[in-house]
């Protein structure tokens, strides 16, 4: 499977993310966000940490998915945070470095985009899928373990299937 792209991408996305949270000045410099004399105020410093902690987060999500459907999920939030960073960036100043950082957000939102196509779930074991016989009845009952509120819906549900007429 090459479920190892994705995987390496978040990689990269979360020591991204972490080195914006410890120096936000790699992100704010960039992106145009400093004053004249080239220093980050506290707010956007905060605003540039936000954005490296959720690199971070969507990062460490498509790193450590434990499944396909998972590793999907967060490739798609991870397109989605991108592709909104382009198109802020690109609204936000009109000047040269600016539009640089909206073009590699918005690169980096498809490279994480094709990376989604590489996911391959996992082959189902034939013998792991049993065969329905035909007239079967498929009973749900609660196990003697379970809990009072687990029993107690279970049992609404089995009246109501009952009721019209999906179980005898």
């Amino acid at each position: 499977m090459m479920n190892w792209l994705p995987r390496l991408l978040g990689v990269g996305t979360a020591a991204l993310g972490a080195t914006i949270v410890l120096r936000p000045d790699t992100l704010a410099g960039p992106c145009g966000l400093t004053d004249a004399t080239g220093r980050t105020s506290p707010g956007m410093a905060a605003l540039c940490r936000s954005i490296g902690a959720r690199d971070i987060v969507s990062g460490l999500a498509m790193t450590f998915a434990p499944g396909p459907d998972p590793l999907r999920l967060a490739v798609v939030a991870r397109v989605a945070a991108d592709l909104g960073d382009a198109l802020l960036l690109d609204r936000l100043r009109s000047e040269h470095p600016a539009r640089d950082v909206a073009t590699l957000a918005a690169g980096r939102g498809a490279l994480s985009a094709l990376s989604g196509l590489t996911i391959r779930s996992e082959p189902v074991e034939e013998e792991d899928v049993a065969p329905v016989a035909e007239g079967a009845r498929c009973e749900c009952r609660a196990a003697p373990h379970t809990s009072p509120l687990r029993r107690w819906v279970s049992g609404i549900v089995d009246e109501e299937l009952r009721e019209t007429g999906v179980l005898d």
